[in-house]
């Protein structure tokens, strides 16, 4: 989005719809509404989802029975400045070779995942290898978000998710980036108050 003003805030949250794409094995998403607006009551809806629809967060309890839930996590570690740095030509996966050097704490990835429609799950989406979850260990990330279903390749027995959630690193998934450009932000993201394995998110990027 050139032109931009500082202070400007884009949301880059894909939204919960029915409908939407779901990772396999995953709740769908469902609304049905059980009160209606009147003279006499008011509207409300029950919400069906999984604690890993549409942009979210993983903690420790979604790879290892007993880990520390979403609750974990201290407020202060979702938001501040960030980095998005576009991977728009990787087409399978991301090496640690492959991540530009940066100096941010939270680092968001763009691919060409951010392509794909919103109702289409693509199974062969971009994804980080292990490799590249070791480099942003090493570089004391705190955060690392991705425009796909999951920050590891579908179909692939490895370490990615472990190597980031030990070290206390954020894994913020389901991004939705296509008009955001590399560059430096301030990210903005709170997950539901909830302490499960996952939880959805609202993330939105103010241009500095």
């Amino acid at each position: 989005m050139q032109g931009m003003q500082a202070g400007t805030v884009v949301d880059i949250t894909r939204s919960l719809r029915v409908g939407m794409a779901i990772y396999p094995g995953n709740p769908e998403v469902a609304f049905k509404q059980v009160a209606l607006a009147d003279e006499n009551s008011s509207a409300v809806t029950k919400i069906v989802l999984g604690s890993h629809s549409g942009t979210h967060i993983d903690a420790p309890a979604h790879i290892t029975a007993g880990a520390a839930g979403t609750a974990s996590y201290g407020l202060g570690q979702f938001s501040g400045p960030a980095e998005v740095i576009d991977l728009t030509a990787a087409t399978e996966v991301i090496s640690g070779s492959q991540l530009p050097k940066t100096t941010a704490e939270r680092v968001l990835i763009k691919t060409i995942n951010s392509s794909t429609g919103q109702e289409v799950f693509d199974e062969s989406f971009v994804a980080l290898e292990e490799s590249a979850a070791r480099e942003l260990a090493e570089r004391g990330v705190v955060l690392v978000g991705i425009d796909a279903p999951s920050i590891k390749k579908k179909g692939i027995k490895d370490q990615t998710h472990a190597l980031l959630l030990e070290a206390g690193i954020i894994i913020l998934e389901g991004l939705w980036l296509p008009e955001i450009e590399a560059g430096s932000y301030e990210l903005l993201c709170l997950p539901l108050a909830v302490d499960l394995d996952g939880a959805p998110a609202r993330a939105a990027l103010r241009y500095r």
